[in-house]
Formats: C-alpha cells, sequence, structure tokens
C-alpha cells in the first residue's frame, strides 16, 4: 500500500466532488463512493495482514476462536457504518447517517454481550 497514492485518489477525488456539486450533485455522490472503494480496495491486502497477526495472537494466547471472531465482526461493522455514514453525510442525508451509526451501535452492542459475560464470569470465578 502506497500511502501517497492514497492521498492523491482522496485530494484529486475532493477536487472533482466540489467542482461538480455545483452542476451534477448526482454524479459528486458517485464519484466519492467510488473514490471509496477504490481505497478500500488499496488497503485489503493491509486488512488481510491485521487479520492474519490476529489469528497468530490468537494462536500463541490460546483465546478461544469465538471471541476473536466476534471482535473482528465488531471493528468492521465499525469501519464500514462508519462509511456509510459518511456518505449519506455528503450526499445531504446527515440524518439517516445518524441513524445508521445508531444501528451499528446496538449490533455491536448485541454482539458484546457474549464477550462481556465470559469476561464477567472469568473475574467472578477469580475473585475469592
Amino acid at each position: 500500500m502506497n500511502i501517497f497514492q492514497i492521498i492523491a485518489i482522496g485530494i484529486i477525488s475532493a477536487i472533482l466532488i466540489t467542482l461538480l456539486k455545483e452542476t451534477k450533485p448526482e454524479l459528486a455522490i458517485i464519484l466519492g463512493v467510488a473514490a471509496g472503494v477504490i481505497i478500500v480496495i488499496l488497503v485489503v491486502d493491509e486488512l488481510y495482514e491485521i487479520v492474519a497477526s490476529f489469528y497468530e495472537i490468537v494462536e500463541m494466547t490460546g483465546i478461544g476462536g469465538e471471541i476473536f471472531t466476534t471482535v473482528l465482526k465488531i471493528i468492521g461493522i465499525g469501519y464500514i457504518t462508519e462509511f456509510a455514514a459518511n456518505i449519506c453525510a455528503d450526499a445531504g442525508c446527515k440524518s439517516v447517517g445518524d441513524k445508521i451509526l445508531f444501528a451499528a451501535k446496538v449490533v455491536i452492542m448485541i454482539l458484546s454481550l457474549p464477550v462481556i459475560k465470559g469476561l464477567l464470569s472469568l473475574i467472578v470465578e477469580i475473585l475469592p
């Protein structure tokens, strides 16, 4: 991943989006989404390395795979919903983006409940 390539794509996209917003706002939104998708594609390899590192940590520590999978899901939901909410804000629908973020927080809380329960039961076992 070349960060300068990503920065260049971002700056060029921002300039083009600013120019297009005045005359063709619908194309500006499409260009913004396309630029975001291109940037995500450029960092997918790095994401793979992060996931591989997490698997190594799981193997070293002996932590259950379910906890690891849940944490990865939570992280993924956070990134994806932030991306979607920003697209909504760019399109002038900030309130819809806020609802997406709220829904994501509820889903993250639901996913995290088993992890929280597991931690609490571990703490209870440790205490006399």
